[in-house]
């Protein structure tokens, strides 16, 4: 969309709105909850090496949260349970980083298993073709394969 009588190229102004949110940093501005920035939380569960993923993993979000399951896939046989639970937003970029730690966990003769509940989340995780390689499970009881 441009201005009548101004080159195609030419910027489209912003209405006072829009320039304030401009303006407004991505993370930490005024209004915007803690719980949308990603991170990862570790910790050992049984044999398991467990990773939450917190926030909004998204194309921003997967540099904060990759190191983590880096880690967590890296060594001989790796046991390690990803847990979307606490995730608030998750799209492809998520998903490549699930089949990146899916694959460093195969290659190194580990096993991995996801926890989500989240029917978004999962929409996605079929949308990318991945929900019969996953394998998620809803809880981490059934992760550790205490149920089911």
């Amino acid at each position: 969309m441009t201005q009548q009588g101004a080159p195609r190229d030419a910027p489209v102004p912003l209405d006072r709105g829009a320039q304030d949110a401009a303006r407004e940093p991505v993370s930490g501005g005024p209004g915007r909850s803690d719980d949308v920035v990603a991170r990862a939380r570790t910790h050992r569960v049984g044999g398991y090496t467990v990773v939450e993923l917190h926030g909004e993993i998204d194309i921003a979000g997967v540099g904060s949260v990759g190191p983590a399951l880096d880690a967590a896939t890296a060594g001989d046989r790796p046991a390690v349970i990803v847990d979307l639970r606490p995730t608030a937003f998750f799209d492809c970029s998520g998903l490549g980083l699930l089949c990146r730690a899916h694959r460093r966990v195969r290659e190194r003769g580990g096993r991995m298993r996801l926890v989500c509940d989240d029917a978004l989340i999962l929409r996605t995780i079929r949308a990318g073709r991945m929900l019969d390689v996953l394998e998620p499970v809803a809880t981490m009881g059934e992760a550790l394969g205490e149920e089911g």
